[in-house]
């Protein structure tokens, strides 16, 4: 019966162990809970126009530090970073997944449809152009003349946040359009584009004709940040500072008589006067980023038009809504 008795002991000494030990591994794991993050997050915006930016900022509980973002749809799709910054290129409804980690364990959460992405509406004008560029990830030709462009370099593309493709320029890579050589003598004509550029130089971005007094047809930045239309032997400066990054609708008008420059949709000067003679001494292809190959724009450019007719003031403004 003694060694009975000290069996017992031991016996009931072995399961209060193991007692403690399984109430140690419960409190630990309460505890692991309790620490672990929640997934949760915000976005700068829910509901967007194709070609614009969402912010995604991590929420969650207990200071994560690792994170893993899973954005399909999204320019990037996926990131570690505790907030990104994402562009979405196409209409639809856009799940966001996004798990985090810390020492105590980890979380996820899955917003369904969360990104609402909608195109914009069509807005155009009936005025049919001789050229317009829209640099979808190519340089064809919409206008009526339906010569696509060619790049001295390689052709390089970005977005314009709400309107689809843009074209870059880098300084070696401008454009002309084989065989059309623009709207020569005193021809009405009209021009119009978005650019964002921080250029500080002289530079082209519409050009046609060659070397000789009346015989260029330049739309131009100058180096002090303004548009000027010239044509050699004379010419005039807009108002508007353009080349602070930011994208910006350009357009010019010649009348026969009258030369208009319009920034944004807004007219920025008006002078009378002109007679051109474009051409005289010789024409050449249309150039959009340089002038005969020199003076080269560095910026972005998209949605760029010619035409062979005065654009009013309300097709400009309409131009300048385009998205």
């Amino acid at each position: 019966m003694k060694a009975l008795r000290k069996y017992t002991k031991h016996t009931v000494l072995l399961l209060t162990v193991l007692i403690s030990c399984f109430s140690c591994s419960d409190d630990e794991e309460e505890t692991n809970d309790a620490l672990k993050p929640q997934g949760a997050l915000t976005a700068s915006a829910t509901a967007i126009e194709f070609g614009s930016s969402v912010t995604f900022t991590d929420a969650s509980t207990n200071t994560p530090t690792l994170w893993t973002w899973d954005m399909p749809g999204a320019t990037p799709s996926y990131s570690n970073a505790s907030s990104v910054t994402v562009v979405y290129e196409s209409a639809g409804e856009y799940d966001v997944t996004l798990t985090v980690r810390n020492e105590f364990g980890g979380d996820e959460i899955l917003m369904e449809k969360h990104i609402v992405v909608t195109a914009p509406p069509v807005i155009d004008i009936d005025t049919e152009p001789q050229v317009r560029l829209n640099f979808d990830e190519n340089l064809n030709n919409d206008g009526l003349t339906g010569t696509a462009a060619t790049s001295a370099g390689g052709p390089s593309y970005t977005i314009r946040p709400g309107g689809g493709g843009a074209f870059t320029f880098s300084g070696s890579n401008a454009l002309t359009i084989p065989g059309y050589t623009g709207i020569n003598g005193n021809g009405v004509r009209s021009a119009a584009l978005w650019l964002k550029t921080t250029n500080d130089a002289i530079v082209g971005l519409v050009h046609w004709g060659n070397v000789g007094t009346l015989s260029r047809s330049s739309f131009k930045l100058q180096n002090t940040g303004h548009l000027r239309y010239e044509f050699q032997g004379g010419g005039h400066t807009g108002l508007t500072t353009v080349n602070d990054g930011e994208w910006h609708h350009v357009a010019y008008t010649f009348d026969g008589d009258v030369v208009k420059i319009y920034v944004d949709g807004v007219e920025d000067i008006s002078v009378a006067g002109n007679t051109l003679d474009t051409g005289n001494t010789g024409e050449t292809d249309v150039n959009i980023g340089s002038q005969l190959g020199t003076s080269l724009y560095v910026g972005d450019m998209d949605d760029v038009r010619i035409f062979d007719v005065v654009l009013t003031p309300a097709e400009v403004k309409t131009l300048s809504e385009i998205k």
